[in-house]
């Protein structure tokens, strides 16, 4: 049998699309073997969303074809538009999938490789199982794409202007998933408030899959802020299926900084929309990404994002330095930052972050929490993550509830791991 095996590198969006690449093979008669073990084709799906991020794509191509000199190595994502092709091939791929071909890449591997090499058999480990399943929860992607065009990103250009898939289409993938046994279906895109279907939008796509048989719970991928007001938070707000979990990629708190960043708000009007969407969810978990250290950041305007961060109460923070990335205008801005500035201000912005998650985490000591059990723990607890996405420990979980949702009483709280006994 023909294998098959592969590497993701960045976004739930990527992965994604792995998922579905991993299917499509499938079809194909692929069997799909571990990462690491020997494989007759190798799909590397990559991200350049950072020069490092970039970097560690091409030293994977490169370690992979050193130590299988034969192996037929596949790149696509991200790095197929951004790089140039003479530099993927260099670094050992044989084959480049850009975006306008993502959806026929199995194609494409079949006409350029119609059948197997001899002897691959003999290069097969002994075992021959399929992984495991690597979580508990599935990613359904919804839309692709991004017109915003920021200073600081790339994506734009290497995924295009925003596209959505059909409202039926997204359905069908997600009760499939639900058939295979996926409690949580997670929502993910490049810039999910963008997605539309016709005359149907967001809130009319969560509606359709929160209404599917035998979905547990519903998440919503990150968000961009200015878009969470009105419809999206009172659905969320009525619905007994969605997380009350919502992520904001809000980069900065400081007004300057965001205007040069080319975001579309202010520091204001995102910390209005997160009191407008908790007082609709009293106890609803607000995530944020936050760069750190953008040319033209001061001290006085870090000092200002570390306030906002504390006065939107956010529990759950991505904190990255800034970090170049050439083709885009944030590489010719004025005000560099030194880098060992930025590192020092991520420090204490991610310290300030697990002091608001570890305050927030205590809030539901004695309160009933439904937690997706994803493993069991040495001492036989069921462990895994709140709609709240905050980590849990339930004593009293058969371990037959693996994938399953459970109801337990949060008795103590250490760190930010909620600590309690199954219900029933």
């Amino acid at each position: 049998m023909r294998t098959v095996a592969f590497k993701t590198f960045g976004c739930r969006l990527n992965q994604a699309e792995t998922v579905a690449f991993e299917q499509a093979f499938a079809a194909a008669g692929f069997r799909r073997v571990r990462f690491g073990e020997p494989a007759e084709v190798v799909v590397v799906h990559s991200c350049v969303v950072t020069q490092t991020a970039e970097n560690e794509c091409l030293r994977q191509l490169r370690t992979l074809r050193r130590k299988w000199p034969t192996v037929r190595l596949v790149l696509s994502g991200c790095a197929a538009e951004a790089v140039p092709q003479e530099r993927l091939l260099a670094a050992g791929a044989d084959l480049v999938v850009g975006r306008a071909q993502r959806e026929v890449l199995v194609q494409r591997v079949l006409e350029r490789w119609p059948t197997p090499p001899e002897g691959l058999e003999r290069q097969m480990p002994v075992t021959r199982a399929s992984p495991p399943r690597r979580s508990h929860r599935a990613l359904l992607k919804v839309q692709d794409g991004c017109d915003f065009f920021c200073a600081y990103c790339i994506v734009p250009h290497t995924r295009g202007g925003p596209v959505s898939r059909p409202l039926e289409i997204c359905l069908r993938d997600a009760a499939a998933m639900i058939a295979e046994g996926y409690r949580e279906i997670v929502v993910t895109g490049c810039n999910i408030a963008c997605y539309a279907d016709g005359s149907r939008g967001l809130v009319d796509l969560l509606s359709a899959l929160s209404a599917l048989p035998g979905l547990g719970r519903l998440r919503l991928g990150s968000i961009e802020p200015g878009t969470v007001e009105g419809a999206v938070a009172e659905w969320m707000a009525s619905s007994e299926k969605i997380c009350k979990f919502l992520h904001l990629p809000i980069q900065s708190g400081d007004d300057g900084v965001l205007a040069r960043m080319g975001r579309r708000y202010t520091s204001a009007q995102v910390i209005d929309t997160v009191r407008r969407a908790r007082a609709l969810m009293p106890d609803a978990a607000f995530g944020a990404d936050v760069i750190c250290g953008f040319p033209g950041e001061s001290d006085d305007a870090f000092e200002r994002t570390l306030h906002a961060v504390a006065e939107a109460g956010f529990s759950n923070l991505h904190v990255f330095p800034y970090s170049e990335r050439p083709g885009t205008p944030a590489c010719t801005f004025d005000g560099s930052v030194p880098v060992a500035v930025r590192r020092q201000r991520a420090k204490r912005l991610i310290a300030q972050g697990d002091a608001q998650r570890e305050a927030f985490a205590h809030r539901f000591l004695g309160q009933r929490v439904e937690v997706l059990v994803e493993r069991f723990d040495r001492e036989g607890r069921a462990c895994g993550w709140s709609g709240e996405y905050l980590p849990c420990a339930v004593s009293g979980v058969p371990r037959e509830r693996v994938g399953d949702l459970c109801v337990f009483t949060v008795e103590k709280v250490c760190g930010t791991t909620l600590v309690g006994s199954a219900i029933g």
